[in-house]
């Protein structure tokens, strides 16, 4: 069985001929990399995790960049101007300031330029790092939810054909290393989070419900002309990014009046052509068990034990006939402050509790960062296969 197969099926509950490993390779700075071999290129990293044993995945973005890395700064007729500023009184940090232009106005962005910050002289539209710096988010008012429709227009004809293109080379490369295509990634509550910051989302939720329905609204719609894109090139499971969508940000009643609703739009829109939705959330989700099953999630990417306490047993017993669990060890802090026998015994607890009647794929929660230390990860990746050997006797 190759790895494309084995993640489907392990996705849909069906037999697989041992249960997959995936790990999440990730960068987020110019920490030195433990990593032993390239990775940075996706299909170079498909053949060496390959290589290892383990099962990858390639990622097909939509045009211009999955949400994260949207590059708003290509929109044909867009403007923008960057410039940096002084600190503000009483803060040692200078700014750095990113105005568009819109037939409706200017939308401005204002952040603090520390030591770490990772975009030189530009802020990207959606970021994580915008969130902590922020001195000005980009939407502030429901003028500004009005304007960012501009900067999330349709995609040139050129910009369509390199789509097409790179579709197609991505097609030819999955199929040569025999692994899935993903489709995505997409965001509603992780964009809000990016574009309005934190504490805004927190307080809008109450004060202020309609403004922040308007700008889901306009992401939706964004989302579904990109998602469409993708269902287009014939992906084989579309991804949804939700760090931000728990209920660490989220109350559960406006997770079901605001997002709900909007994610099974989505959601619908990939099962009508067959496809399966794997949604990313990893902190604060137990409580939406029961509304994960009704939106009809094919696999949560974020069951983690140790920096979201949750109980294997217990949602293997919720979910795990109709959802697909993947994750079920954690990376950050496993890797990092655990002994051997202790990430041996973790494994194989996570084999025995969540792999039994199938969906289950092991994932270190959230991912294996660079600078992990990669002995850590062989001891995985060998405990893993022992306890695959011991199934198949």
């Amino acid at each position: 069985m190759r790895s494309r197969e084995r993640m489907l099926n392990a996705i849909r509950h069906r037999p697989v001929d041992h249960d997959p490993l995936y790990l999440r390779l990730w960068s987020m700075g110019k920490e030195v990399s433990n990593i032993p071999f390239p990775w940075q290129d996706q299909v170079v990293r498909a053949e060496n995790l390959l290589n290892l044993g383990v099962d990858d995945t390639l990622l097909l973005e939509p045009p211009l960049g999955y949400t994260e890395q949207y590059h708003a700064d290509q929109v044909s007729g867009l403007q923008s101007s960057v410039e940096r500023l002084s600190p503000a009184e009483g803060d040692n940090y200078p700014l750095l300031r990113k105005v568009y232009q819109t037939p409706e106005g200017t939308l401005t962005q204002v952040v603090k330029i520390t030591p770490d910050w990772p975009h030189g002289e530009d802020i990207m539209l959606f970021s994580d790092f915008n969130i902590p710096r922020y001195h000005e988010p980009l939407i502030k008012n429901v003028d500004d939810v009005s304007r960012l429709q501009y900067l999330l227009a349709d995609p040139s004809p050129d910009q369509i054909a390199e789509f097409h293109q790179r579709s197609l080379g991505l097609h030819q490369e999955a199929q040569r290393l025999g692994v899935a295509l993903d489709g995505g990634w997409s965001a509603l509550g992780d964009s809000a989070v990016w574009l309005c910051g934190m504490e805004n989302v927190l307080y809008w939720q109450m004060d202020q419900p309609q403004l922040l329905e308007a700008l889901l609204d306009v992401l939706l719609e964004w989302e579904l002309k990109r998602l469409d894109l993708l269902l287009g090139e014939e992906i084989d499971d579309h991804v949804h990014m939700a760090w931000y969508e728990g209920t660490d940000f989220w109350t559960p009643k406006n997770y079901r009046r605001m997002l709900k609703p909007r994610l099974q739009q989505i959601i619908d829109r990939v099962h009508s052509h067959g496809v399966p939705f794997r949604y990313i959330i990893t902190k604060g989700w137990k409580p939406l068990g029961r509304d994960f099953l009704e939106m009809g999630i094919d696999c949560i990417m974020g069951v983690d034990p140790v920096q979201d306490n949750i109980n294997l047993e217990e949602v293997k017993r919720e979910l795990g006939d109709r959802v697909c669990l993947m994750g079920g060890i954690n990376a950050a802090v496993m890797l990092t402050q655990w002994k051997d026998e202790e990430i041996r015994q973790a494994v194989r607890h996570a084999q025995q509790i969540l792999a039994p009647g199938g969906g289950f794929i092991m994932y270190p929660v959230d991912n294996v960062a660079r600078e992990l230390p990669w002995k850590k990860v062989e001891l995985v990746i060998e405990e893993w296969k022992y306890c695959q050997r011991l199934l198949s006797l």
